[in-house]
């Protein structure tokens, strides 16, 4: 999936407007004392996930997220030697399929797909030559990926990730508060 230079500027605007469900998962890799880091630097992905097609970088979200870190008490540095820990971030983009069905469902009968029905009363599938009242839609997912390196050792000690729906309909005020909610709750995760 190209995008062109104006649908990127669009994208940092909006990339995680919408944030009401934010799916986070995190692994701790390593017995590295987090509490001990003062200073970080940021590093460029490899050029195989930089130069893939999917891949986002954005000066708002590395702006959210060193916000963040700040707060941690953190703070960035330009040179590894000074650095406790590397942080390495990039943004998927991807489309998914989501299915609704009816806003009212009487509780008999509920079509799947083709036709195929489940009687609640009865307890058993059949086939209704009707139509199905499942709604499919596209829409645009965001994942976010944070990655930490011990900066001396290069051991990876952290990985977070940090997947939500895109809705580029919302007011654009609101991005600045949402680019702050989604790297607030990825840097609280890390330990």
């Amino acid at each position: 999936m190209k995008f062109s230079v104006l649908s990127l500027l669009a994208l940092t605007a909006l990339l995680f407007s919408g944030c009401a469900k934010l799916k986070v998962q995190s692994d701790t890799l390593s017995n590295y004392d987090f509490s001990n880091v003062k200073t970080y630097e940021w590093v460029q992905a490899p050029d195989e996930v930089i130069n893939e097609d999917d891949t986002y970088l954005s000066e708002k979200v590395q702006r959210a997220l060193n916000n963040e870190l700040a707060g941690r008490g953190w703070k960035q540095v330009l040179e590894t030697a000074q650095a406790d820990i590397q942080i390495i971030y990039y943004v998927k983009l991807a489309e998914h399929e989501e299915y609704t069905g009816p806003a009212t469902n009487s509780g008999e009968e509920s079509q799947l797909t083709g036709g195929f029905t489940y009687n609640n009363s009865k307890g058993s599938w059949g086939y209704n030559e009707g139509q199905s009242d499942l709604n499919a839609y596209t829409i645009e997912v965001g994942t976010l990926t944070l990655l930490i390196y011990e900066a001396q050792t290069g051991e990876k000690l952290w990985k977070g990730t940090l997947e939500t729906r895109i809705e580029r309909e919302l007011p654009v005020e609101k991005h600045k508060e949402e680019l702050t909610r989604v790297a607030r709750k990825i840097i609280s995760r890390i330990p």
